[in-house]
């Protein structure tokens, strides 16, 4: 179990850094598809994936690249499920640094 609380920790962290270090451009869409992938199958249950929250920073810093992403996805049901995803940017913003910052990522799915 703590090494999946440490995976999500991770893809968020990587998340951080692929936004600070890719330029918002169509060639960056799919650093971007290629890391939601890898994020989605690395992570699994029984952690709730702050996937809504991923999104919309992706969206709100990267618009360009959330466009091309939104193109690719006329082709791929999963991205246009992701791209389809949002919420309020400073919330989403929160909640990614609050993980970002912790030792562990605890938050588990409800019932």
């Amino acid at each position: 179990m703590r090494r999946k609380s440490n995976d999500v920790k991770a893809h968020v962290e990587k998340f951080f850094v692929l936004l600070k270090n890719y330029p918002d451009s169509t060639d960056s869409a799919l650093v971007f598809v290629r890391f939601l992938r890898s994020f989605l199958r690395d992570c699994s249950q029984p952690e709730v994936l702050p996937t809504i929250e991923i999104m919309t920073l992706l969206k709100e810093h990267k618009p360009i690249a959330f466009y091309s992403m939104r193109k690719l996805s006329e082709h791929d049901n999963l991205l246009a499920f992701l791209t389809g995803l949002s919420m309020s940017p400073q919330e989403a913003e929160n909640k990614l640094q609050a993980i970002y910052e912790s030792r562990e990522y605890k938050t588990k799915k409800s019932s």
